[in-house]
């Protein structure tokens, strides 16, 4: 080699160097020339010789995430991620990322694993193409290797399919946007690149994909209550609860025999409990279990079996395994909690928690009335932060409510202004503080695009009810000075006495401000399960089941070009009232 290299060095300057001389060159100025010309010479044929040509498997690696498309995928096509997939694939100079030696690595047979597993977290399995690259993966155990274009193939199908799968997890398969939700997930802070290139090389990656589920304490027990809801789901001998009657305790029908093997196959009726003499009774311990089954629900716990007990006992396992996955999606939309206390309100169960950051039972757990579903004046699903209250606040009257309720009153009543502490203020009637102000004695603002807020109420004995939605949107809590009291812990004076005080005689319009902000999610799930693990199933009272079950059902990819109008009624801030 370094004797070709070196005649193609003479050869070159045998060309030119008479010529220099000629042109005045000293002849060791010219040896000079000679020996740089050879030594480069010698360098670019080293060069030559360690640069093979390219390897067969860069090429068709190169070759597929170019094209944007996977044959092995029933999606072939994948634009929406060849971004990342570029990015992954570069920086490995397009070498396999789950091949080591022509076998899957370990982290490719535990990645391999958790996509089949897809369905424990209320994800589908099919949508990453669990089982086909299983079988793949299972052609690479033989003595003979792979051909490059198989090998290709199998790394970035599994490269896309890990793209989709961390992006569902973290994110959710169907933007908010698509079913009406008004929840900007473009905050959340999110690089799937670096996640990847951390998978592949982790010990444990099942663990590290376990970071994506959301960090609330619902969801984990929820992902255990969907294991045991599958499992009724998967058994024969659960039957369908028949139409029956308005059933009191102590009649009869002929459908009793199959609602107690239904209650006693969910948990609601002791597996010791014995049928009666005569199966068609209605006994007591039949009404105990469904006094249990309604508690659960929602319902009222009257043992009665009537339109809306019968409606939410015929749901069969398989549909609360359906409700269980839709609350996980939903689940996936909010950010983690960041502050050290947060508020979650879940609207179709009309009930208000309290939690300190880190804590998996609340400290504080109140009943809540939410806007009504009939009227179309549904509290909007949110996150904000809570900034500061209101002590005894105005209630500006919308125009809406002056115009058909309280000008019509007042003139049949001329005391009608004065008997409601009703004022004219800046061309508006307003209502002024009292026990009887609509806002009750304080309300709880946490800025948002929908200007809803929480808020004391003198209409207390709506609290009783066990459906709860009767506000204009916004969201009246049972006791305020208790939750009043959990927003200011461990701010100076704000203890009870002193918010009690503040509630009933201090300062009108009283505006105080957290020193630390408070978290508030206004959640929509119709599963939540106790810490103890009893799963309650609610109605579904502003369809956002449906809505959301419908735009699954469309199948991957969820995306749509148009997001569909928000389902819910905005409000100005004014109409948040009882």
């Amino acid at each position: 080699m370094l004797g070709r290299i070196m005649v193609r060095g003479l050869d070159s300057a045998a060309r030119w160097g008479p010529a220099a001389i000629r042109r005045g060159l000293s002849a060791r100025l010219v040896c000079c020339l000679v020996f740089i010309c050879l030594l480069r010479l010698a360098v670019q044929g080293a060069d030559s010789e360690a640069r093979p040509a390219q390897e067969p498997i860069v090429a068709a690696i190169r070759g597929i995430v170019e094209a944007g498309r996977q044959p092995l995928l029933h999606r072939p096509e994948f634009s929406d991620r060849q971004d990342s997939t570029r990015q992954l694939y570069e920086a490995a100079n397009f070498r396999p990322l789950w091949l080591r030696s022509d076998k899957p690595t370990s982290q490719a047979a535990e990645i391999l694993r958790a996509l089949s597993e897809a369905d424990r977290r209320g994800l589908s399995p099919e949508d990453y193409d669990a089982a086909r690259l299983r079988e793949e993966a299972a052609r690479f155990d033989s003595a003979t290797p792979p051909a490059a274009g198989d090998a290709a193939a199998f790394d970035t199908a599994l490269t896309v399919c890990v793209l989709r799968y961390i992006s569902d997890a973290h994110l959710g398969r169907v933007p908010p946007g698509a079913v009406g939700f008004a929840l900007g997930l473009e905050a959340r802070q999110f690089d799937p690149v670096a996640f990847v290139s951390q998978l592949s090389v982790a010990e444990t990656p099942a663990r590290l994909l376990a970071t994506l589920d959301p960090q609330l304490a619902l969801f984990g027990r929820l992902i255990t209550a969907l294991a045991h809801w599958r499992d009724l789901a998967a058994r024969a001998d659960v039957p369908q609860v028949p139409n029956l009657p308005k059933l009191h305790p102590g009649e009869s029908d002929a459908g009793v025999g199959p609602l107690r093997e239904f209650l006693r196959a969910i948990g609601d009726l002791s597996s010791a409990a014995r049928a009666p003499r005569n199966a068609r009774v209605y006994d007591p311990d039949l009404v105990k279990a469904v006094r249990r089954f309604q508690e659960r629900q929602g319902l009222g716990t009257d043992g009665v079996i009537g339109e809306r007990t019968l409606s939410q006992l015929q749901i069969a396992p398989a549909g609360r395994v359906r409700q269980i996955e839709l609350a996980l999606e939903r689940l996936r939309w909010l950010p983690p909690p960041e502050d050290e206390a947060f508020v979650v309100v879940n609207l179709p169960e009309f009930q208000l928690r309290g939690y300190h950051r880190g804590d998996a039972s609340p400290a504080l757990q109140l009943r809540a009335v939410v806007g009504s579903a009939s009227l179309r004046h549904e509290t909007p699903v949110l996150y904000a932060s809570m900034q500061y209250l209101v002590f005894r606040p105005y209630w500006d009257v919308p125009a809406s409510i002056a115009q058909k309720e309280i000008l019509p009153e007042s003139g049949q009543d001329p005391a009608y202004f004065s008997k409601h502490h009703y004022e004219f203020h800046n061309g508006r009637i307003r209502q002024r503080p009292g026990d009887d102000n609509a806002l009750g004695l304080v309300k709880f603002v946490f800025p948002n695009p929908f200007h809803v807020y929480m808020h004391d109420t003198p209409t207390k004995r709506l609290f009783a009810k066990s459906r709860r939605d009767f506000s204009h949107g916004c969201i009246r809590v049972s006791d305020a000075a208790a939750l009043a009291e959990f927003v200011l812990r461990g701010q100076g004076q704000w203890d009870r006495e002193g918010i009690e005080t503040a509630m009933k005689s201090g300062p009108n319009n009283r505006r105080v401000y957290l020193e630390r902000p408070v978290g508030v999610y206004l959640l929509y799930s119709t599963v939540v399960v106790d810490e103890d693990g009893t799963t309650h199933f609610f109605e579904d009272i502003y369809g956002h089941d449906a809505r959301l079950d419908a735009a699954l059902a469309k199948g991957p990819p969820y995306l749509y070009p148009t997001p569909a109008p928000p389902a819910v009624k905005i409000e100005p801030e004014s109409e948040c009232i009882g």
